[in-house]
């Protein structure tokens, strides 16, 4: 089997995309990298209000004490993103993505309206009821979720010059940081000030309504043009021509490795909001701002990021943010009271925000163009994989050797995955053997 050719040593950006820009003209090209940027902007801002990492798992907590069920609720939530591996075939075999783009894109916001009738419901409801619906809302997110995070992402890389992608996403994530950061801000008071559970509820739907305005926009993107449709064939075939491209792409098959042990390190992520407050004594009003702080933490990070991947590849952004996650762990055990979780959560958005360009860019750096919802499928399989096995090893670590085991595993795994990724040259213009294209 022939091998993908990899330069020897770094190779200089990649040059601009040319094809996806001909056939608009300059204005419909800026326009749709604003109305791209909007959407992402208020995706994050929305994050503020429905925080994975601390507003979800605090409801949780208030519906039960076992971590496993605590950690199950980030495991259901990547689970999801499998998704992407049975659209990715169907998606590059489609003329036109925009269909995927708006239909998948809308209905995954609805699962958050669905936790803000879940919160509402709790009073009524029995706890097991109503953490089943939780698990439900968070795995219907992820699994129409991916097929929209590929199509969308595709969408990106047409619109948006090579050399350009890293401070595109960057300025949109840090953008919809800083809004986040006022979301949060409002989440403290609300979760203060209205009885369990209206507070949730109202953190959540307003969350929601924020996702909604983010959607619209996407109405007047205009598709670019990209490379032709490939040519049609059955699910099982499509299936099967995933693992393929990781042998024969050994650099990419080792970007994921890393970022897949990344994913492993971080599992003391959604237990450190719950750590804080049944070990540590936080307030529920303190564990709101833990999430402005973490989202302080990307904010900070992602312009810093974004101009690295740029310069040095996803692959450098991959290795500082799997460093940031060693230094959670590490803040974690040493910390004598909450207010120390402070710094462990701002570290933890800087995690985040290199992590998410990483992975959700990454593969764009390394695919051939008409290949590159694959790449992107089987980079949100990995991950995912990975993500979700974390807190399940994480929980099962709590409840047997307790919180100081599991994020001194968390630290070994994190620095094991900078290991992994290595100094990679940064990938230039690739093609696949012809059996994968």
């Amino acid at each position: 089997m022939a091998a993908i050719a990899v330069p020897d040593r770094p190779t200089p950006p990649l040059p601009p995309v040319s094809e996806p820009q001909a056939g608009l003209s300059p204005e419909q090209q800026r326009r749709n990298v604003l109305l791209l940027g909007t959407d992402m902007v208020l995706f994050m801002a929305a994050l503020g209000l429905v925080a994975p990492t601390t507003l979800v798992p605090l409801f949780v907590s208030k519906l039960t004490a076992n971590p496993l069920a605590i950690g199950a609720l980030t495991a259901v939530f990547q689970i999801g993103w499998l998704s992407q591996l049975f659209s990715a075939g169907s998606i590059e075999r489609s003329a036109r993505k925009r269909r995927w783009l708006l239909g998948f894109s809308g209905l995954e916001r609805l699962p958050t309206l669905a936790l803000a009738f879940c919160a509402l419901a709790a009073p009524y409801l029995g706890a097991s009821l109503v953490l089943a619906l939780v698990y439900l809302c968070r795995f219907g997110q992820s699994l129409v979720g991916g097929p929209a995070a590929t199509a969308w992402l595709d969408y990106v890389a047409r619109a948006v010059p090579g050399e350009r992608r890293g401070r595109f996403m960057g300025l949109s994530t840090m953008l919809g940081n800083l809004l986040g950061v006022g979301a949060a801000a409002l989440a403290a008071p609300l979760l203060d000030r209205l009885p369990f559970p209206l507070g949730f509820a109202a953190c959540f739907g307003i969350g929601f309504l924020i996702l909604l305005s983010g959607y619209l926009p996407l109405f007047w993107v205009v598709e670019p043009p990209g490379p032709p449709p490939r040519a049609s064939g059955p699910l099982h075939q499509q299936l099967a021509e995933l693992p393929g491209i990781l042998t024969a792409d050994a650099p990419f098959g080792r970007f994921l490795a890393g970022l897949a042990c990344g994913g492993l390190g971080a599992m003391g992520v959604g237990f450190l909001v719950v750590y804080a407050t049944t070990r540590l004594g936080a307030s529920d009003e303190l564990a709101a701002w833990y999430t402005a702080i973490l989202l302080v933490g990307q904010m900070s990070a992602n312009l810093i990021f974004g101009w690295l991947a740029d310069r040095r590849g996803f692959g450098a952004v991959a290795r500082a943010s799997c460093l940031a996650g060693a230094a959670v762990a590490a803040v974690a055990l040493a910390a004598p009271n909450p207010l120390w979780l402070a710094a462990a959560f701002a570290l933890v958005g800087v995690g985040q925000a290199g992590v998410m360009l990483a992975w959700l860019a990454g593969p764009m750096e390394f695919a051939p163009p008409a290949r590159r919802p694959s790449y992107i499928a089987l980079a949100g399989a990995v991950v995912g994989l990975a993500s979700a096995a974390a807190p399940l090893v994480g929980g099962q670590i709590v409840a047997t050797l307790g919180y100081e085991w599991m994020f001194g595993a968390a630290l070994v795994l994190s620095l094991a995955a900078v290991a992994i990724l290595g100094q990679q040259p940064r990938p230039g213009k690739r093609e696949l053997p012809q059996e994968y294209r």
